[in-house]
């Protein structure tokens, strides 16, 4: 899965018949380093990453009513670039289709997608629905129930590029590991970069990961106020910055713990998934060394 430079790929027209409807777009996975890949990208001069971070464009459920021209605005036309991140694009239980309609409207775009140890994103998405105040089982309850199989959905990260490869050419998608990233960001940032067809740029430290900790602080009515109706309000007048800079003002209570998982459930959920996984390192290469899994 190589990467040709942008200027190599026919690229994908839009509207207005100039400007390619997006360059390229990182699908996932949830709970694996996307808002931090975000604000990093932000701050790239080439690279105008859509105003409202995870715009859902694709999924019929949410934005794709919205149309072309609600799309195209989410992004700086003075610059050269255009990227989304929206994680909701590897879920495809939860909404199936979405390879369709990104190869329907952007045949040519680049594709990311960063994992992380699939057990461990799905103990993350856990947590943070619950903090968010969307899930109030404990574990066992939710292992018994209809969300846990739509939460190992987005870990079983070989099936979601299946839906993709079934359209896209292997070379249109860049696998990047989650712990890579953390380890070594001006690295993994290097080959995303040269991926998407962007010059290089200096890496700063990352200044913040979307963590569960900090949402546990906030109150959950403000929480939920941000999942509202205005999220598109705030995320179009608060840039990343911002927006981290009220996530930290809003962090002042008590932090909400969830439940932990029992070692036995966590077993469960590692032999679920190993399938999966050893899929995975077949079809990618790599070897995901520090996963559970």
């Amino acid at each position: 899965m190589q990467a040709e430079t942008l200027s190599e790929r026919e690229r994908p027209r839009g509207a207005d018949g100039r400007r390619p409807l997006v360059d390229f777009i990182v699908i996932g996975a949830m709970r694996a380093g996307t808002t931090m890949l975000h604000d990093l990208l932000s701050g790239h001069p080439q690279i105008s990453m859509a105003r409202m971070k995870e715009t859902d464009f694709f999924v019929a459920e949410k934005n794709l009513p919205r149309g072309t021209g609600w799309y195209g605005a989410q992004f700086d036309p003075a610059r050269p670039i255009r990227g989304e991140i929206s994680p909701n694009y590897a879920k495809a239980m939860d909404f199936p289709g979405v390879p369709e309609r990104i190869f329907e409207h952007c045949p040519g775009v680049r594709l990311v997608y960063v994992l992380r140890d699939p057990v461990a994103r799905a103990v993350s998405q856990y947590a943070h629905s619950w903090n968010m105040g969307e899930l109030s089982d404990t574990p066992e309850q939710m292992a018994r129930g209809p969300e846990y199989p739509r939460i190992l959905d987005a870990s079983r990260y070989a099936r979601q590029i299946d839906n993709y490869l079934r359209l896209f050419d292997p070379g249109q998608l860049l696998v990047v590991d989650f712990d890579a990233l953390l380890a070594d960001p001006q690295g993994q940032v290097d080959r995303i970069l040269a991926h998407v067809g962007a010059g290089p740029m200096v890496v700063p430290p990352p200044a913040r990961q979307n963590g569960n900790d900090e949402l546990s602080r906030v109150p959950k009515p403000l929480l939920r106020l941000t999942q509202s109706r205005l999220r598109p309000l705030l995320t179009a007048v608060a840039g990343p910055a911002l927006r981290g800079r009220l996530r930290r003002l809003l962090a002042r209570g008590p932090a909400r713990v969830a439940p932990a998982f029992p070692e036995l459930l966590l077993q469960r959920m590692r032999d679920d998934l190993a399938e999966d996984a050893q899929r995975l390192r077949q079809m990618t290469g790599q070897e995901f060394a520090r996963w559970s899994i």
